[in-house]
């Protein structure tokens, strides 16, 4: 409605100021050649400008005595004589084939027989046609158009935060619900058939599905934390030791070889950096047929460790999607029906939160996951991240093996 009415005012702001315009000038130009003919000083035939091109004089009998030369042949502009007590008047004359002219009638003096001067050119085609409304209405189509897709881009901006925490709410229910579906039947089990059940079992079974649930919610925790606004101090750390050290304290499995740099230092948080390479750490012998290898450098003002393992490998299809929360692809699924499948997830937000990417990149055998982050000293490493609040709280993820060397355990230093 507001819309419409700003149209139609303008429409008519629009076609007020063209009539006054022309009527100004057509006054002017009557006024004019009124003067002359009192002082009896007009030219034959009558020199006009170019935006008033028709004058004529007009006698008391109506008939045309002198005119311009666009206006000569014509018969009179108009048929109206102006009193005397009002010699000055404007009017629009349309002929029967549709063409208007926009005049001022000048009376030359109050005389009974005193000519009449007009002065006048053809309407506007603004003002003869519709075509100012079409234009207004155009625009008006384009603007409802664009208001109409800016809310809408609005809108969908607002929503799709609400939308994508919905989806991982739906998500997540569905992923507690399982252990806690499992840890009930288990429990149900023992009560309905008390001697069939052997207690050790249902209880470990129990603290299986408890595990579960409690690594689940961690991992939930430690995403709400990253994502948090508060920020924390950061800290210097050498790459290659934090590297060693996670590798160090793996437990017996597939064997890591470490090729560390020295000096590869990068500004951040301790704990959440080990998370995030303990996490490719697990993923990498968890999918490895026979060994794992990690290298930590630096190249082009960037910290660069790369963990590469000799499994399947990852299609390229797959490799932007198991990085979203409780994605587990079916080859993960089959080798593995353990973790809470926010590891990767949780790894790029750390990396993300420190300026850098974590990507997978392509690899002749197995798949290659590259973490970069920049350097201290560089342009990056000097920019504003933020960590989650309290992070020396988070608590650590329970080994269920000593911290020592894994069989086959190899760190090179090079540099």
């Amino acid at each position: 409605m507001a819309l419409i009415v700003g149209g139609v005012a303008l429409d008519l702001a629009i076609r007020y100021r063209i009539q006054n315009q022309v009527f100004f000038a057509a006054e002017q130009a009557a006024a004019r050649w009124s003067a002359a003919a009192r002082n009896g000083a007009v030219p034959r035939p009558i020199p006009t400008l170019t935006d008033i091109p028709l004058v004529q004089f007009v006698d008391a009998r109506g008939r045309v005595v002198n005119s311009s030369l666009q206006a000569a042949g014509m018969p009179p502009l108009s048929t109206l004589r102006p009193p005397a007590d009002d010699r000055l008047q404007k009017r629009t004359e349309c002929s029967g084939r549709g063409r208007c002219v926009m005049l001022m009638a000048n009376r030359v003096s109050p005389a009974v027989d005193s000519p009449v001067v007009y002065a006048g050119t053809a309407q506007p085609s603004l003002l003869a046609t519709h075509n100012l409304e079409y234009v207004i209405s155009a625009g008006g189509i384009l603007i409802l158009v664009s208001v109409a897709w800016v809310t809408w881009w609005a809108v969908g901006r607002t929503l799709r935060p609400v939308e994508r925490e919905r989806q991982f709410a739906s998500t997540t229910s569905h992923e507690l619900r399982t252990p806690i579906a499992g840890l009930r039947a288990r429990l149900e089990e023992a009560l309905l058939y008390p001697d069939d059940v052997d207690p050790r079992d249902t209880i470990q079974g129990a603290l299986r599905a408890t595990d579960r649930l409690e690594e689940i919610v961690d991992d939930l925790l430690l995403l709400t934390r990253l994502r948090g606004p508060d920020a924390a101090s950061p800290e210097l750390i050498e790459l290659g030791a934090l590297v060693t050290g996670e590798v160090a304290a793996l437990g017996p499995g597939v064997p890591v070889r470490v090729r560390a740099g020295r000096d590869v230092r990068v500004h951040g948080s301790r704990i959440q950096l080990a998370r995030l390479v303990g996490n490719l750490l697990s993923n990498a012998r968890r999918h490895a047929v026979s060994a794992v290898t990690v290298s930590v450098d630096s190249v082009g003002g960037q910290a660069l460790v790369a963990v590469t393992d000799d499994g399947a490998g990852v299609p390229p299809e797959d490799r932007e999607r198991v990085f979203e929360r409780f994605v587990r692809l079916d080859e993960a699924r089959r080798r593995d029906s353990g973790g809470s499948g926010l590891g990767l997830a949780i790894s790029r937000d750390i990396a993300r939160a420190h300026k850098g990417t974590l990507r997978i990149e392509d690899s002749p055998v197995g798949a290659r996951f590259v973490l970069i982050l920049p350097l201290v000293g560089t342009a990056g490493a000097a920019g504003k991240w933020t960590f989650a609040p309290g992070e020396t709280a988070v608590r650590a993820r329970r080994n269920i093996w000593p911290a020592r060397r894994p069989p086959g355990y190899e760190c090179d230093r090079v540099g």
